[in-house]
């Protein structure tokens, strides 16, 4: 598999782009603060930059 497909069919961004959906229209139903949805969306930013930078070093890939 070429590096693009890889990048593309990676858990975890789709996990982080489905919850990011999900805060999104949790947020246009009003049914999330603004504070809050701000809050989550650097959370689940700084968790898959992390569970990233984990797996490569685990991986030792660079």
């Amino acid at each position: 598999m070429n590096e693009i497909a890889q990048r593309w069919s990676s858990r975890k961004f789709w996990a982080a782009t489905v919850w990011q959906a999900v805060m999104v229209l949790l947020l246009v139903a009003d049914h999330l603060p603004v504070e809050a949805f701000q809050s989550l969306t650097w959370l689940l930013l700084g968790g898959y930059f992390v569970g990233n930078v984990t797996q490569h070093v685990l991986l030792g890939r660079q």
